[in-house]
């Protein structure tokens, strides 16, 4: 260790020591500390608060080396073997345990036991473990997850048949092109034994906490796997404007979220050329990646629920469970992570819920310089984990178009995928306009407003969208409103809008479910 080193003081990783205390538990708490964490080291000669090297003489280094390493040694279970040295700094020598990250946690003093006597490292600081945490360590240290752990009960083929269907029906909904729909393949009951979803032995198959949660049979065993939702008044908690439960299968609580989160942030339109496109606030994509991230990745040992709360300055997400000791902030920010729960990340994956490991984070703080609206901010309680993103003023005139003196760098984001927000990007601009209008041949133009009377009740803006979602519907009478906005690079709202004065003229009807149906023109001959 350098002086240098020394002067940024202690940390997650760094305790100082000036002397062998009396009471050696309080060292041997922090041996046992790294051990359960990402490791660490223990300097002793250097006092705690001042950072001032005390050191030790050469006649009684050795005599304390060997007697922190005995200490440490003996009072650990599983045995902690710190890789000791004895290093000068400003002329003194001082002694450093280092404390490599342990592969058989939890690690406990034996004095104490595995219950009371299991500490991890907090923000700095030793404290003892709760028992969810110490339930996390168990698992950690066999290296297996809590969703893919499996619980009492039997399940049907008929069981597994819906989950798969519903899955695979939700995925379809989140594709982004149609080279997604068309390669997307039905999940199924392999995959969910691999995903460790269900569990196979000997022709019967069985749930595991991943099967309860993306079914929704959970609350008997995980009651506080649902997501608290919010709206305050001000910047504080003082005053409810509404709030809401949303429960069920996870998956399913991330819609109800972002639902409720669109209900209570602000709706504007731009004015792009000819085109009016609707705009949120805040960039719906990052919203929906920081709700998505909280209940992939949040602890369901841990006691407490995942609350959105919105205030008129910011909008918060907040996941119970501690970071793991192996990630910083900063870490994540770069684009670094680490599954919490591997069934529900594999699960997730298939839906395009979440797309590449650690992509989110960037991508949210991305779009948030874009918005205009800074960095978002992290922060780390030690048994909590939270995001929030600002809000700032979006002022619209009298016909909700946002004012364009605020210079609000924002795209129309239709979908998360960059593609889509090019594709806005450019039908936002005038030379873009034509191609827009161009992606409709002439000889289609003719032959649609030439033998239906019933599109001149649209007006010229109208009607060349109204061109443009009939030839969709035309390629793939099955695609839906989503798909449609991401090919045309309009809002959804805005496809919907037109889609409903089509159904109004009597142009468009449709036949079967939202998600099974199909699309039917009628023309005038």
């Amino acid at each position: 260790m350098t002086l240098d080193e020394l002067k940024k003081g202690e940390s997650e990783s760094v305790e100082f020591k000036k002397n062998i205390p009396q009471d050696k538990d309080k060292f041997l708490k922090t041996a046992i500390a790294f051990a359960n964490g990402a490791g660490g080291r223990i300097v002793f000669g250097v006092e705690n608060n001042s950072w001032k090297v005390t050191g030790f003489s050469d006649d009684e280094v050795f005599q304390k080396f060997d007697a922190i390493a005995n200490s440490i040694f003996d009072a650990c279970f599983p045995a902690v073997v710190p890789i000791m040295s004895i290093e000068e700094i400003d002329n003194r020598k001082v002694i450093v345990a280092q404390i490599r990250a342990g592969m058989s946690k939890p690690y406990y003093l034996r004095s104490e036991g595995m219950m009371d006597g299991t500490y991890i490292r907090v923000a700095g600081v030793t404290r003892k473990a709760e028992p969810y945490m110490i339930k996390e360590l168990q698992l950690e240290g066999c290296n297996r997850s809590f969703d893919t752990t499996q619980v009492v009960g039997e399940i049907t083929i008929s069981e597994i048949n819906s989950l798969c269907e519903r899955m695979y029906q939700h995925a379809l909904e989140r594709c982004k092109t149609d080279e997604q729909r068309t390669s997307l393949k039905k999940v199924s009951l392999s995959q969910l034994v691999s995903w460790k979803i269900v569990v196979q032995s000997n022709g019967r198959y069985f749930p595991t906490n991943a099967w309860l949660l993306l079914t929704g049979n959970f609350e008997d065993l995980i009651p506080d796997a649902y997501i608290q939702l919010a709206s305050f008044k001000g910047t504080t908690r003082a005053v409810f404007l509404d709030k809401q439960e949303a429960k069920g299968p996870i998956d399913m609580q991330i819609e109800d979220a972002m639902t409720f989160v669109k209900k209570h942030i602000n709706l504007g339109s731009r004015i792009a050329g000819k085109y009016r496109d609707d705009y949120y606030e805040l960039p719906i994509d990052s919203i929906r990646e920081m709700i998505s991230n909280a209940v992939c990745h949040r602890s369901y040992l841990s006691p407490g629920t995942i609350q959105v709360a919105i205030y008129d300055d910011r909008l918060e997400v907040t996941s119970p469970g501690r970071l793991s000791p192996d990630l910083s902030i900063e870490q994540i920010i770069a684009g670094n992570s680490r599954i919490q729960n591997s069934a529900i990340g594999a699960a997730f994956f298939y839906m395009h819920i979440i797309e590449k490991w650690g992509s989110g984070i960037p991508r949210i703080f991305s779009d948030s310089r874009l918005y205009g609206l800074g960095d978002p901010e992290i922060k780390d309680f030690g048994s909590s984990l939270r995001i929030s993103i600002r809000r700032k003023a979006f002022d619209t005139d009298p016909f909700g178009v946002v004012d364009p003196s605020l210079g609000l760098n924002v795209q129309h984001q239709s979908s998360a995928s960059d593609e889509a927000q090019l594709r806005s990007s450019a039908s936002s601009s005038a030379s873009d306009e034509a191609k827009h209008q161009s992606s409709v041949s002439d000889t289609e133009k003719n032959s649609i407003s030439n033998t239906d009377s019933r599109l001149s009740q649209l007006n010229k803006v109208n009607l060349i969208r109204a061109l443009s979602i009939l030839e969709q519907i035309k390629l793939d009478p099955h695609v839906t409103s989503d798909d449609i906005a991401q090919k045309i690079g309009l809002s959804r709202a805005t496809v919907q809008r037109a889609i409903a004065e089509l159904k109004t003229v009597g142009i468009l009807s449709r036949k079967g479910s939202n998600n099974g149906g199909v699309w039917i023109i009628h023309f005038l001959e």
